[in-house]
Parts: C-alpha cells; structure tokens; sequence
C-alpha cells in the first residue's frame, strides 16, 4: 500500500526581540487547531540551536486533507497573531511526502 503521508514545514525567523515564550503562546493556539483537523497525525516546533530560525512541523494523512487544512487555516487567518512577532516575508513552506519510516 502507498504510503501519502505529507510533511509540512513552515519556517520562519523570528524577530530578535521575540521571547519564545511569545511564540510558544501563538504556535499553541494554531497547534490547538490543527491537530483537530481531519487527517492530523502530529506536529513539532523546533529551533535552531543558534539564530532566531524556527520549524513548525505538520504530519498529515494525505495532501487532499492537508489542502483543506489549509484552507481552514487562510480562512481564520489563524497565522495573523504570529505575524508581529516574525521577520517580514520570513515564511517559508514546503512539503515533502513520506517514503519510508525505520
């Protein structure tokens, strides 16, 4: 059986003087969200050891339903309160389809 599972990452810088408190505040609300969406496995936040570079990290069935996932999403612009706290056009997204798990 193909495996569809997608993987999403949504980079971003965040400001310097962004605490990660104020970005865990914001990543909670929108985690809260996705993950009752249909289709949701998980999902991570991670940072980089140095710098102000962060991945939101999206595990979802299949691209159909992480296509409506999105448009939830734009809908609600549920991303807005994030906005202030990152660089301007920081948000970087792509998508990667599972192959194998070990």
């Amino acid at each position: 059986m193909k495996n569809n599972v997608i993987t999403e990452l949504l980079k971003i810088e965040v400001l310097p003087e962004t605490t990660p408190e104020q970005l865990l505040e914001k990543a909670d609300v929108i985690n809260s969200f996705i993950s009752q969406q249909e289709g949701f496995i998980d999902s991570e936040l991670v940072r980089a050891v140095e710098g102000n570079t962060w991945y939101f990290i999206y595990h979802i069935e299949n691209m159909e339903k992480l296509k409506a996932v999105g448009e939830k999403i734009r809908s609600l612009r549920l991303f807005g309160d994030l906005m202030p706290l990152i660089e301007s056009d920081s948000m970087k997204v792509s998508f990667y389809q599972k192959l194998k798990s070990w």
